[in-house]
């Protein structure tokens, strides 16, 4: 419903949207063209005070995208269908940012709507191929927009209804009252083959990884051998395997493959470094042999919560409790509710031992690597979970920031990468996969990627009727 100003390859390439062209005059400025003969869902011309209002909206204030533009200094209006971006430091990755975490509306209606913008009546107008005819909580409706710039969609309505389980999906999808579904628990993704017409397209472009956070900063899990004895007694592959099928992949270090697209210099050298790292292969003596080393040779107790709804997390707390238990660990599990696992670790108090999913917004290496390291990033709300920086990771995650040059940021996620799995503030797990299911008369036109799905909202444009 609503646009970019650009929108992101699967490898980081940026491509005009609402904005025909950019450049960057110095260190601190970017400045924006902004498309012409664009026109709001209600008819309404799209000015350059709307893209301005729609970035200071997103970028300042309580929103919660600010978090993420931390140099974003100022926007104005320089020209009839010009917008210019200040930053208040260099900052390497704003372009890239921005077009990650804005979306542009009409600013008029926004501004009638101070406090109930984006509820059910007031739901933002966009410049997109589709616009808002329903919102409840039954359904979301969307009907094509008659005054799309662009090419005209093939489908003329999209309803988007909650669905609680996968089960549900692929019942509704035999029925005919679902057409297309994005499959939530990927152990189950080969069932949908099983229903005529219906195709499972994995979506390209990794971007979420799984991992374990340890507290370095309290006992027992600020000793280094506590750490490796936990990283020893993991079964990462089984856990992998056991939640999702063949639709996740190992991780070799805190990042995947695809979040590093806009620095590596080649699959080669990205292979050579990530298998260069230390890895923590599943071994008990080797466990046995660490905590052997560490102030608790004799064992400890770890209480660990987690989310109940994250079967990701229940297995591998469980394995962990299970293999540790071999080596005199008494890890205890607690179940809790999604919202109280966010509120925990929002909180950043007692974290302990976390499970945790990282969605990054597109192929930037530094988004992740630099929440979870910055030593400005361990407090509440933020997401440096394991309390743990050091003065090189420091100066690498500044220069992921300021930087847009390839070979440094490459550098600087070595660095970061090396440090994590030397130290284990952080296990890496695994990788899990994206996997559409369509059916019911419609198809893709191409594989898309995740970003295509969750971050340039441009999905829609590959649907057709066969």
């Amino acid at each position: 419903m609503t646009q970019k100003l650009e929108t992101h390859s699967a490898t980081g390439e940026l491509a005009p949207q609402l904005a025909t062209a950019v450049q960057q005059p110095d260190d601190t400025t970017l400045v924006y063209t902004i498309r012409s003969g664009v026109k709001f869902s209600d008819g309404t011309s799209l000015t350059a005070d709307d893209v301005a209002w729609s970035i200071e909206h997103d970028a300042t204030g309580a929103s919660q995208l600010a978090a993420d533009l931390i140099a974003f200094g100022s926007v104005s209006v320089s020209g009839p269908m010009q917008v210019t971006v200040k930053m208040s430091h260099p900052d390497g990755q704003m372009r890239s940012l921005l077009a990650t975490t804005i979306f542009v509306q009409e600013a008029n209606f926004a501004k009638s709507h101070p406090n109930d913008l984006g509820a059910p009546g007031a739901e933002p107008i966009g410049t997109g191929p589709y616009m808002f005819v329903g919102d409840t909580p039954q359904a979301v409706t969307l009907a094509a927009n008659p005054n799309y710039w662009g090419a005209k969609p093939k489908v003329s309505k999209i309803v988007m209804v909650p669905v609680s389980d996968d089960n549900t999906a692929q019942l509704a999808m035999r029925s005919g009252s679902m057409q297309a579904n994005l499959v939530s628990n990927l152990k189950t993704a080969g069932q949908y083959q099983q229903i005529p017409g219906v195709k499972l397209s994995p979506l390209k472009s990794n971007i979420s990884v799984n991992y374990i956070s340890l507290d370095t900063q309290a006992a027992p899990l600020n000793d280094l051998h506590v750490r490796q004895a936990i990283a020893y007694s993991l079964d990462k592959e089984g856990i992998t395997t056991a939640a999702y099928g063949t639709y996740a992949e190992l991780l070799r270090g805190l990042s995947t493959a695809d979040q590093l697209a806009d620095v590596i210099p080649s699959k080669a050298e990205e292979d050579a470094f990530l298998n260069g790292l230390p890895q923590y292969s599943f071994d008990l003596t080797k466990a046995k042999q660490a905590l052997a080393q560490s102030a608790y040779p004799n064992g400890f107790q770890l209480a660990v919560s987690y989310d109940s709804s994250a079967p990701f997390a229940q297995l591998t707390v469980l394995n962990l409790q299970q293999n540790m238990a071999k080596i005199g660990v008494t890890i205890t599990p607690t179940p809790v509710t999604q919202k109280q696992w966010i509120a925990a670790v929002y909180a950043h108090k007692d974290l302990g031992l976390q499970l945790l999913p990282f969605t990054s917004a597109g192929p930037d290496a530094g988004t992740m690597l630099v929440e979870t390291t910055a030593a400005g990033n361990a407090r509440p709300g933020a997401f440096n979970t394991a309390n743990w920086t050091t003065a090189d990771v420091e100066a690498a995650g500044k220069q992921l920031e300021a930087s847009s040059d390839k070979v440094v940021r490459w550098q600087a996620v070595k660095t970061i990468l090396t440090a994590i799995a030397n130290d284990l503030p952080y296990i890496p797990l695994q990788a899990p996969g994206h996997v559409l299911a369509v059916g019911g008369g419609f198809s893709l036109t191409q594989n898309i990627s995740v970003l295509d799905l969750k971050n340039n909202g441009t999905w829609p444009e590959y649907l057709q009727a066969n």
